[in-house]
This record gives C-alpha cells, sequence and structure tokens, in this order.
C-alpha cells in the first residue's frame, strides 16, 4: 500500500480515526481549559494517597500521572485495573474513577467500593452510569466532551489525561501545569507538521515506522519512568488500532531477564522488531543500558530508537505517545485493517452481559 495515497486506505477508516490524532493538539488545548475550570472542592485536599480506577485507554492516564508524580510528590498514585480496589483505599484516599463512556463495569465497582470506604472521590467521564453515580452522591465530577462523531476512548486520551494534571495541579500534587500543557500543545502542533498524511513516507517518520514493522511483531521499551508508561500506550494502540499482537518492556529491569530471552533462534526473532523510546535526560547509566543491549539485539532484530521531544516531562511523554498513535494508525492501513473496530473486545462484552 502507497500510505502516500490518502485515497487507497480512507475505506479502512471510516470512523476518521486519522483525523482524531491529527486533532490531538487541539484535544489536549481544549482538556486544558476543561481542567483549568474546574474548581476541585475542598474534601478532595489533603490525601495521603492517590487512587486512579479504570481500564484501557482510561487507566493509561493513570500510568501517566503516577509516572509523571513519582519524582515531584510525595504521595503514591496506584493505578487499579480491577472490580477490587486496594486495601489502602480508605477515608485519607483520593480516589480518581475514570471512564470515558462511564459504563466500564469493572470501574463501577471500584468506585462503589471506594465509597464504601470513605475516600475522597472525583469521576471523570462523559456520560453513564459514572456520572449518574457520581451526582447520585453528591461526588465531585469532572465532565469531558462528548464529541461528534463520537471517539473511541483511545482517541480522546488528552480529553481524559490533561483535566487530571491540572487537577493535580490545582491540589498542589504536580505543579506547573498550565506551562507544561501550553509547552505541550505547541510542540504537538510542530509534530503534526511532520507526521500528517500529507506528509510524504520520505520525510514522514511515524509512516517509516509503520512500514519497519509491518509483518512484524512490534517489541516496544520504554526507559523507567515516563517513557515505559509511553510504551504501554504503544502496546495497546498496536493492538487496538494496528489489530496486531505487541509487547512492551522496561529500562533497566528488562536488563535482569529479558535480556537473556533473545538468546532465542533468529528465525523466531526475525519474527520482531524493537522500538525503544528514551528521554534526552535518562540517567547515564540507563542511557548505556540501552546501547549495551541494542548491540545484543540488533544481530536479530532491528531496533529502532525515538528520542522524546520537549522539555517538561509532559511535553516528552506526549511527543512519545503521539509517534506511537500515528505509527499505528498507519501500521493499521498497512494490515487492510479498520482502526476504529474491536470486534473480540465487542464478543466478550456481549457474552459477559449473558451471564
Amino acid at each position: 500500500m502507497d500510505l502516500d495515497d490518502r485515497a487507497s486506505y480512507a475505506h479502512l477508516d471510516p470512523a476518521g480515526m486519522l483525523e482524531f490524532a491529527v486533532g490531538l493538539p487541539e484535544q489536549v488545548e481544549e482538556a486544558g481549559r476543561i481542567g483549568a475550570s474546574f474548581r476541585p472542592p475542598a474534601s478532595l485536599r489533603g490525601a495521603s494517597n492517590i487512587v486512579v480506577a479504570g481500564m484501557g485507554g482510561s487507566a493509561v492516564t493513570g500510568d501517566f500521572l503516577a509516572r509523571l508524580c513519582e519524582d515531584r510528590s510525595p504521595l503514591p498514585v496506584v493505578v487499579c485495573r480491577s472490580y477490587v480496589v486496594p486495601k489502602l483505599v480508605g477515608p485519607d484516599t483520593l480516589f480518581i474513577a475514570s471512564s470515558h463512556s462511564g459504563n466500564t463495569e469493572e470501574a463501577l465497582a471500584a468506585v462503589a467500593a471506594a465509597r464504601r470506604r470513605g475516600a475522597r472521590i472525583v469521576c471523570i467521564t462523559t456520560n453513564g452510569k459514572l456520572r449518574d453515580f457520581a451526582r447520585r452522591h453528591g461526588l465531585a465530577l469532572l465532565e469531558i466532551p462528548q464529541t461528534d462523531p463520537p471517539m473511541p476512548p483511545r482517541a480522546a486520551l488528552g480529553y481524559s489525561f490533561i483535566p487530571l494534571v491540572s487537577l493535580f495541579s490545582s491540589l498542589g500534587i504536580y505543579r506547573g501545569a498550565a506551562r507544561q500543557i501550553a509547552e505541550t500543545v505547541a510542540l504537538l502542533r510542530r509534530m503534526r507538521s511532520r507526521l500528517r498524511p500529507e506528509v510524504p513516507e520520505s520525510r514522514n517518520r511515524a509512516k517509516q515506522l509503520a512500514r519497519a514493522l509491518h509483518g512484524k511483531i512490534p517489541w516496544v521499551h520504554g526507559t523507567v519512568g515516563i517513557m515505559s508508561a509511553a510504551a504501554y500506550r504503544w502496546r495497546c494502540q498496536f493492538n487496538e488500532n494496528s489489530k496486531t499482537l505487541a509487547y512492551s518492556g522496561e529500562y533497566p529491569e528488562l536488563n535482569h531477564n529479558e535480556v537473556v530471552g533473545w538468546e532465542i533462534a533468529p528465525e523466531l526473532a526475525a519474527n520482531i522488531s524493537v522500538v525503544v523510546l528514551q528521554r534526552p535526560d535518562d540517567h547515564p547509566r540507563v542511557r548505556a543500558r540501552v546501547e549495551i543491549t541494542r548491540s545484543l539485539i540488533s544481530p536479530k532484530a532491528p531496533v529502532h530508537v525515538i528520542e522524546a521531544e520537549g522539555r517538561s516531562l509532559l511535553a516528552q511523554l506526549l511527543s512519545a505517545v503521539y509517534l506511537g498513535d500515528f505509527t499505528s494508525l498507519y501500521l493499521a492501513f498497512l494490515n487492510g485493517a479498520d482502526p476504529s473496530t474491536i470486534a473480540a473486545i465487542n464478543i466478550l462484552k456481549d457474552r459477559l452481559a449473558r451471564l
């Protein structure tokens, strides 16, 4: 497929997933305004721990928050991907229930449990049962837009994530959100000018990566911190958008286990293509580990190293995410797949509903 001929794959994208990616800078900008206008009640202040409950794209926002805050806030951030909340949830917990649709059954079970334990709760959603639950019980509610056409949750990352960054800033958990959001919007716009479908493959890093990953299992490594969270997002986007299996791992942990697995037979390794996400200010020993590991892997599988852009942690995180989003969409088209469909998830939900 010629990725420079948009007409050749337009039929694969009836839901406009590519246009959602193109519009991410404006989404982040609007989400920043939504977050800045939200006035958290005093009851949300003074927590000693934070739990973010959600699934899929909503849970990824928890991963992002945890990694952003780990070096900047003394409060631990725990991500809950379950019907059951951690034992630590109680009156001193800031509990964030996140569900784009408002109907994610695990998130609904978790927030009900958190309320029974007296947690300080804020719900973030567009609609559905979660919004109704928040209104019925007088909980803080951060409403995000329902777009037309509707966005899948993974395409609405800015709306799910950025208002929570602003909330953390207003609560004194993560300082400087407004400045970092402004930097991020400007950076994403510059990146869009290089990654959008009108830019030819010869100058388009996302198209080049998609071409290199086509027919391979994407193996995404991220350096410890925000890049490991970005690597997991890449993995999920490959799963849902590109309709392919993918793997994600983290430096330096993978040097204590996975690296030995690369003694795999060459004919198996030939099915894998590795992407490494790193930051310019990663720990020097971590950067050394990346280079040494690359030298061990590259004789068996290609390794593509991506350096995050931007000055702030937020900008670096979303720069890596943005490249991955475009790459997963171009890979979907190379795979002949509609990136919006999630047939297996819908079958699973339907069968669960009949139990």
